[in-house]
């Protein structure tokens, strides 16, 4: 159980630092960088030791988009960056809460299995959200008049069946935990 607690202390400090990294990355680069070729990117020069680069790309399925709304004067890293890196901290705070159980001597609970389900919801909401969302941007800018020409895209790719397996694993994963749950409750009450 010590091995499971050092583990977990660490796992939630590297997730902590991936969220904040990915996080302040994001926000240096919506203000800093510049759009180029459906991304937006900038480099940083670190007194001549070293280069980093940080870029924010869409999906394929929202590259078009992205391309008709920066194309139009707005900003497309705002309105489809700023959704898509949403179900990262979700399942990031998802993961923290279940080490953090993990941390406690917490393994076989009804928490664990509401933290893995959880994840698995944020990963199938995922699926309609890359569908429908870039319908929605569309139909909003098409409505209010902000733009003219950016049309509706839906379409579905490999990406949003790698989040359906990815979710279906998680409540699988999920339920063989309520089922450790139920057994180990199962076996107390018969001694």
């Amino acid at each position: 159980m010590d091995r499971i607690n050092r583990l977990s202390k660490w796992i939630k400090g590297l997730l902590l630092l991936l969220s904040l990294m990915q996080l302040g990355s994001y926000i240096a680069v919506m203000f800093s960088g510049e759009y180029r070729d459906g991304e937006y990117a900038m480099s940083i020069d670190w007194w001549g030791y070293f280069s980093s680069f940080l870029s924010v790309s869409f999906e394929s399925s929202w590259q078009a988009l992205a391309e008709n709304l920066y194309s139009a004067g707005l900003h497309p890293g705002i309105i489809l960056g700023s959704v898509e890196i949403l179900p990262y901290l979700f399942i990031y705070y998802f993961l923290f809460q279940l080490f953090s159980l993990y941390q406690q001597g917490q393994v076989f609970t009804s928490a664990n299995f509401r933290c893995l389900t959880r994840i698995a919801q944020v990963f199938l909401v995922w699926i309609f959200v890359s569908l429908f969302y870039p319908m929605l941007v569309a139909y909003f800018i098409h409505v209010t008049d902000l733009a003219d020409g950016v049309p509706g895209y839906f379409t579905l790719g490999s990406q949003e069946l790698e989040y359906a397996l990815f979710g279906l694993i998680f409540y699988c994963i999920g339920w063989v935990m309520k089922q450790a749950v139920e057994l180990q409750a199962e076996a107390e009450l018969t001694i």
